[in-house]
């Protein structure tokens, strides 16, 4: 009978490289240098592993979560920065469980702080988030002052900090982002609170006025650019996941031939085209089109056909690759960015997927 661990080895493989995290890490303090940094390692740290990113970001000044299981099972496994629940509370058993693990919650909604009302026997420091303009979570600008009034009345509440949300902050013009800021600043002086958090990635490099006390990096991290029409290389991030597989096989086909499920992609002359051992199962996006490319010995070849479970085609005209050849999906020689591009996503959505089940090893 073969042991569980064979059965589970795939020729597709992820790894990472806690050395570009750390770099990443580093770029974050050099365009943010007098701002603390709350690294967001939400997720499963973007499917690059929470436990391992916690360790090797241990030069942050706290990470974000997005829900209170996250923190609670990092905070057990010995992390003892500080941590920040994104998402907040929803119920009594929520609240008491952050406050007895010295968790912070935003507070995005007034059902909270009914909550915190309900319970003097703790205490906590909490972040208020605001809606900006951005119309996801977050309490009304016109009720922020109602809010923190409420809050500072509340035995159970410590210290108050403020946060806020950019919406288009990767298009660094757009008119909405100085609004939200604007209004930010506005509600920062009416109630007197200036420990703020705004700046995501794509604020932290583009928008130096939004800064503040503490910027909140995530993509930027893993070395993805999370900036339009700027390349992570441009701006010195380096890849952290490694998505690689092997060249399985090498076919000489005709003219006309049809490839993969569908038939969807015929051959436009006699050509040789290469199956690579990775698929959909795997985490490679099934909705990435013909002409993505993947990196084969040092040439670009662009996919064929539709992504199978555990296999893709690549088109090998005009390269010499043999079978058995190292496949990287996406990396350190092609950026998950361009991958993502082709395959009309986002790279957050590729990281999360691919690094979910298959982080193999860190180098």
């Amino acid at each position: 009978m073969l042991s569980s661990a064979i059965m589970h080895t795939r020729i597709a493989q992820v790894s990472i490289d806690n050395e570009a995290l750390r770099h990443n890490l580093s770029q974050v303090k050099a365009f943010a240098p007098d701002s603390k940094v709350i690294a967001v390692i939400k997720a499963n740290a973007y499917g690059h592993g929470v436990h391992n990113a916690a360790a090797v970001l241990s030069g942050a000044d706290a990470f974000a979560l997005a829900t209170p299981n996250e923190a609670v099972l990092l905070r057990q496994s010995g992390v003892t920065k500080v941590l920040i629940v994104l998402q907040g509370f929803s119920s009594l058993d929520e609240l008491k469980l952050l406050a007895s693990h010295n968790i912070q919650p935003v507070i995005h909604h007034p059902s909270q702080v009914d909550l915190l009302e309900q319970c003097a026997e703790v205490t906590l420091d909490v972040w208020l988030k605001v809606d900006t303009g951005m119309h996801r979570l977050g309490v009304p600008a016109d009720r922020v002052e109602a809010c923190c009034q409420r809050l500072r009345a509340c035995g159970s509440v410590a210290n108050i900090r403020l946060m806020s949300h950019f919406a288009n902050a990767d298009d660094p013009d757009h008119s909405l982002n100085q609004q939200q800021l604007s209004v930010l600043n506005s509600i920062a002086d009416q109630t007197g609170i200036h420990d703020i958090s705004m700046a995501n990635s794509a604020a932290l490099i583009a928008l130096p006025d939004s800064h503040k006390q503490w910027v909140r990096p995530g993509i930027m991290l893993y070395g993805s650019s999370p900036l339009n029409g700027k390349s992570a290389e441009e701006l010195n991030l380096k890849s952290v996941m490694q998505f690689e597989s092997r060249l399985i096989a090498v076919q000489n086909l005709k003219q006309g031939d049809a490839i993969g499920y569908g038939s969807l992609w015929q051959c436009p002359e006699d050509m040789r085209v290469g199956v690579v051992a990775a698929g959909y199962a795997d985490g490679y996006p099934r909705h990435a089109k013909s002409g993505t490319p993947v990196w084969i010995n040092g040439a670009l070849c662009p996919l064929v056909g539709r992504i199978s479970m555990d296999s893709l085609c690549v088109d090998l005209r005009g390269v010499e690759i043999s079978v058995g050849e190292r496949v990287v999906l996406w990396g350190r020689e092609l950026s998950v960015d361009v991958v993502a591009k082709h395959a009309d996503t986002i790279s957050y959505e590729l990281l999360c997927h691919t690094g979910a089940g298959f982080v193999s090893s860190t180098r």
